[in-house]
């Protein structure tokens, strides 16, 4: 499970890497066609929007891999190593069942025949590769949750401290 979740962070990456300049074109592209030449391009701002909104959701399965999701750990920090373990894979357990039952709902919405044949206003792209990007990023996400539990339970029986 390690080496899948390691590779899919890969992917994340390189995905991420790509669609933020593509983002930072298209918005550049349509500022200038827009002010300077007075015609603006019809596709710039729907194209920034699809890649940040893809580059957001991949970016959130990130911050769970790299355990740096937005988390309260006030409670869970003032407790002993023992309790602090075991509230961490509870919680991990949680969320990896949480995240796996929104990917199911998130597939039956986006296999929902209303869906599929949606189109953008303007330049007429299916809205499925817009909307696929979200099941994606629910999967890699649980993908990292169920990693980072199962971790968690080897750290937990070792008797080391999660981090």
């Amino acid at each position: 499970m390690k080496s899948l979740s390691d590779t899919i962070f890969k992917v994340e990456k390189i995905l991420v890497m790509l669609l933020i300049p593509f983002m930072l074109m298209a918005m550049s592209f349509d500022i200038f066609y827009r002010y300077f030449l007075n015609s603006p391009l019809v596709w710039g701002q729907e194209y920034a929007l699809y890649t940040f909104v893809w580059s957001s959701f991949i970016g959130a399965s990130m911050s769970i891999k790299s355990k740096e999701a937005v988390a309260v750990n006030l409670f869970v920090d003032k407790v002993n190593p023992k309790l602090r373990n075991i509230l961490i894979v509870i919680g991990l357990l949680i969320s990896s069942v949480f995240s796996i039952w929104i990917l199911y709902l998130s597939i039956n919405w986006i296999t929902n025949p209303t869906i599929l044949l949606q189109k953008s206003i303007t330049t007429q792209t299916p809205m499925i590769y817009m909307y696929i990007c979200i099941p994606l990023s629910l999967l890699f996400m649980s993908i990292h949750f169920i990693n980072w539990f199962l971790e968690s339970l080897r750290f937990t029986r070792a008797g080391k401290v999660i981090e």
